[in-house]
């Protein structure tokens, strides 16, 4: 791709970018949520036309004014947003428009499907699942099944560890080189700067819209990090700052109170308690009940029983769990979070209706006012609250999924994993808000299945295993591999170490 500029408007979002990418070769493209990243992609694959430059293939300019034209070349993407439809199964979505899609039906093509899952992405599902009753990494692991379903000549995958937990990563790890050693280039895309320092050959870095420098990852050294980190923001960024410390008292009444909370084939028999100026982690592999987690706690799924309580009142649905104090961010901010078609300042406000409304019409004025102090604060970009959200790259989608929460006086506020996909400048300003708001006596439960982050935010952490809460760990055990020893199975470091090489998977 060569001097490729785009303009939406009198906006150029992209302002001569070039990359290039060879064959057999990995290539992370970087940068904040904004940069440019998920533009240059769409004008690759057909979404977006440039408004300048030149695209070529193997040496030969190509027009690409269609995702068929992408399709035709052979380019496969995953978007960072799921395109799937809902109300296919796991085998009809899987052999839409497939070339090879075989002619018979019913139970030997739902085994078909099944099986040729499980060779590319490990994934063991049942085919005749609805894809809408998937949790969010099995759409992910399906996708990239989808993806790589024909052999591509070119893959792109925009942020596609997001929503997987280690084990997960470890199995996309795996196809992505299998595929680099056919010779398939591969552009990734992601925030998660260490895996782009294992998986990636070299980092291409966009800041607002321009490319900013390259970064060769042959070496692996941890200085990689922070050279990548100073070209995507212009200078160093800290993402956690320092671990907290916590100021809960033990003894105090909980703030959110859970116990016999039983999910069938999900999640049995979970008992926690958050009490105020504290933040509890929830995490687990991907099929653990970390997925399904919130959405029991809140009413928003059917459970066999459950008592849930705030400040000691029970809870029974999710307008109860609001009105009682409870604020719920969660974990498809494209889906659930907010309304792409309705503007900043509307999704900010969505929250405070009532507070906007006093007999029932809304107060522009007031919504105005709320959405900007919000914005500021958040440093949401674009600043305009009457941009629609659905514009907007996806980290300030996260900033607006949870700024709505922020004027509510909540007291709880359960966080399904909240900085999925977003860059490290926007992450800093979530933590820096958690932060602020135990300090102020909230109380937070943490649902996430990115180990760093539980280890540099969270006071104490109950891991699932298999729906299980198998221990819980005080803020001075909270390391990186107690986590995911305890997530795997495996009580103790030595044990992981074991069971991965056993396994055939690098340490």
């Amino acid at each position: 791709m060569s001097g490729i500029r785009k303009r939406f408007g009198a906006a150029e979002v992209l302002k001569g970018v070039d990359l290039v990418v060879y064959p057999g070769e990995i290539v992370a493209l970087l940068g904040e949520n904004g940069a440019g990243k998920s533009t240059l992609i769409k004008i690759l694959t057909g979404f977006h036309d440039a408004t300048a430059g030149t695209i070529a293939v193997d040496g030969n300019a190509v027009e690409i004014t269609s995702p068929a034209d992408a399709d035709a070349l052979g380019i496969r993407v995953i978007h960072q947003d799921r395109h799937l439809a809902g109300r296919l199964t796991v085998a009809e979505q899987f052999f839409l428009g497939a070339a090879d899609s075989p002619a018979f039906a019913g139970a030997r093509r739902r085994v078909e499907a099944e099986n040729r899952i499980s060779e590319l992405v490990g994934l063991r599902i049942n085919g005749d699942t609805l894809i809408d009753d998937l949790t969010v990494a099995e759409q992910q692991l399906l996708q990239i099944a989808i993806a790589i379903r024909e052999t591509p000549r070119l893959l792109v995958l925009d942020e596609p560890t997001a929503p997987l937990a280690a084990a997960q990563v470890r199995q996309l790890f795996s196809t992505v080189r299998a595929l680099q050693d056919q010779g398939i280039p591969i552009i990734y895309i992601s925030h998660y700067l260490d895996e782009v320092r294992e998986i990636a050959d070299r980092a291409e870095v966009l800041r607002n819209g321009e490319h900013v420098g390259s970064v060769s990852l042959a070496s692996r050294t941890s200085d990689q990090v922070n050279e990548i980190v100073s070209l995507m923001v212009g200078e160093s960024v800290a993402e956690f700052g320092h671990q907290r410390t916590s100021k809960a008292d033990p003894l105090e009444t909980p703030l959110l109170d859970i116990s016999g909370l039983h999910v069938p084939g999900r999640i049995t028999e979970l008992e926690l308690a958050v009490r105020p100026g504290e933040i509890v982690a929830v995490t687990g592999l991907v099929g653990s009940g970390v997925e399904e987690l919130a959405d029991a706690i809140t009413g928003l799924q059917r459970v066999r029983s459950r008592d849930v309580r705030i400040r000691g009142r029970r809870i029974r649905n999710p307008r109860e769990f609001v009105a009682r104090g409870g604020a719920h961010v969660p974990a498809d901010r494209r889906r659930d979070g907010v309304i792409g078609s309705h503007s900043i300042n509307e999704n900010l406000s969505l929250a405070s209706l009532g507070r906007l409304s006093p007999a029932g019409l809304l107060k522009r004025r007031a919504e105005k006012a709320l959405g900007q102090k919000i914005i500021d604060r958040l440093k949401i970009r674009p600043t305009d609250g009457t941009t629609p959200v659905a514009a907007l790259s996806g980290g300030n989608q996260q900033k607006v999924s949870v700024g709505k929460w922020l004027e509510t006086q909540a007291q709880v506020f359960i966080l399904d994993q909240p900085t999925a996909g977003v860059d490290i400048g926007s992450r800093a300003h979530i933590y820096n808000e958690i932060n602020s708001l135990v300090d102020s006596g909230v109380g937070v439960l943490l649902i996430s299945i990115d180990l760093e982050e539980i280890v540099g935010i969270a006071d104490r952490a109950i891991i699932l295993f298999r729906g299980r809460p198998v221990v819980e760990l005080a803020q001075n055990e909270l390391t990186v591999e107690n986590l995911l020893a305890w997530s795997t199975g495996a009580s103790t470091t030595a044990e992981l170490f074991v069971s991965e090489t056993t396994a055939g998977v690098p340490s």
